[in-house]
């Protein structure tokens, strides 16, 4: 076992309570901000309402709740939707998608879902990440302090940071994953459930991510798997476990899952999954581009070409838009749009742009920044940066417009380079919004 683990596995041991690392919220706004996306989030979920079936499944919770430290009144349901994603408010509230459900063969395996949920929730890594994000963001706001009332809703509105099924500060890191799992792991003990049942289901769902022509699980998206995730909880459960429990298959469990499964999808989810149509959802670009496993897509014109770039990254732009020059293929006119990776340490969206710049320059010496024509956008309802540019052609020497529109993206830097002539930018500007506009991110 390594020496990380091994901390972390004593710390769990030792400590009364989980440390949250850095967080510039309370408990009691844990609450808050968890209630208010809880709220958010029933406005567009179908929730599972049979009685039986949810009766059993918070049953299961609440065995697990018992033994979590802080006390917290975690509340327990099911999406009715196939999809395999879960996600967990700070504060308590836990919904879990049937999709992932269904895929539990055992109880042990249905307590780990909730196990690793209420983990998240321990170790308040919710509110960590809206820490982290607003370090990202808005780094002043944390100078002048989060306020301790109800003025922190409308501070973080005003950063455009939202709330709901699909809030970014449920989207965790790796190291937070662990913490999650270690803390499942001893609450899944001491509730007397079998913890073989936590690796046991996080390998099927990272089977079914590398499954060939499979859609990506939502799940992973919020929650990123270590490449072997079995091995390292193994070592965990040898180093905590209290004795052999064996997964048992009651009545009961094989009820509620035969329940479950014949429950009737709403209308929305019957059929195949949705997928990109001819129109982007403000309805005006006539093509879909969507990353190969589904990260992000975005609207474009017609007779527009797609050229892949690698595998988080494309151009795409007229005919015409793409001239061979000295340095390669360049773009002249169009979009070029990539993921960008940045460190783990705190960076402002502001530092991580810059980089991204020095980056950018090692391609064309002449790309400089406007001074004082940097604004603040939303995309996909998330704060980003729209810096202008200007620049020599590589292939014309004439001078040429760039937008450069970046956003974080977990622990990337999203970023689309929108390029033009100087005198066919005016033209082509409104083309460029729209394309803003229409790019949604996972």
């Amino acid at each position: 076992m390594n020496g990380a683990l091994m901390g972390v596995l004593l710390f769990l041991m030792q400590a009364p309570t989980i440390s949250p690392g850095i967080n510039f919220f309370s408990l009691k706004q844990d609450i808050e901000i968890g209630s208010e996306s809880s709220t958010e989030a029933e406005k567009t979920l179908p929730l599972v309402r049979d009685a039986v079936i949810n009766g059993y499944f918070r049953g299961f919770g609440q065995r697990l709740s018992q033994r979590s430290t802080p006390r917290l009144q975690h509340r327990f349901r099911i999406v009715n939707s196939k999809e395999v994603s879960s996600v967990g408010f700070p504060g308590g509230a836990i919904y879990i998608n049937r999709g992932l459900v269904e895929m539990a063969e055992n109880e042990s395996e249905l307590a780990a879902l909730l196990a690793h949920e209420i983990g998240h929730i321990a170790a308040r890594h919710g509110t960590a990440q809206l820490s982290r994000q607003l370090l990202v963001q808005a780094p002043m706001s944390i100078a002048t302090g989060v306020p301790t009332q109800d003025g922190w809703k409308d501070q973080l509105t005003k950063l455009g940071i939202s709330f709901g099924a699909n809030a970014s500060f449920v989207r965790y890191n790796r190291d937070q994953e662990l913490e999650a799992n270690l803390i499942a792991i001893r609450l899944l003990i001491e509730s007397r459930f079998d913890p073989h049942g936590l690796p046991a289901i996080l390998q099927k769902i990272n089977d079914l991510q590398h499954a060939e022509g499979v859609r990506l699980p939502a799940f992973v998206f919020n929650h990123p798997l270590a490449e072997s995730p079995s091995e390292e909880l193994e070592n965990a459960i040898a180093e905590l476990s209290k004795g052999p429990v064996r997964a048992r298959k009651p009545a009961e469990f094989a009820g509620f899952h035969s329940a479950l499964q014949k429950l009737a999808l709403p209308a929305t989810e019957k059929g195949t999954p949705r997928e990109a149509t001819d129109e982007t959802d403000d309805g005006t670009l006539p093509n879909v581009y969507a990353h190969p496993e589904d990260f992000y897509r975005m609207g474009y014109p017609e007779n527009w070409l797609v050229t892949r770039t690698g595998p988080n990254g494309a151009i795409i732009a007229p005919p015409d838009g793409i001239q061979n020059s000295a340095a390669g293929d360049d773009l002249t006119r169009g979009v070029m749009f990539d993921m960008f990776p940045i460190p783990e340490r705190p960076m402002t969206l502001e530092q991580a742009t810059n980089r991204l710049i020095v980056f950018l320059r090692q391609r064309n010496q002449s790309l400089r920044a406007v001074p004082g024509a940097q604004m603040v956008l939303l995309m996909d309802d998330q704060p980003g940066l729209r810096t202008v540019m200007l620049a020599k052609s590589n292939v014309t020497d004439s001078p040429e417009v760039i937008w450069l529109v970046t956003r974080v993206y977990y622990q990337s830097l999203f970023y689309m380079v929108l390029v033009a002539p100087e005198d066919q930018f005016p033209e082509v500007q409104p083309v460029f919004e729209q394309i803003i506009r229409s790019t949604r991110l996972r």
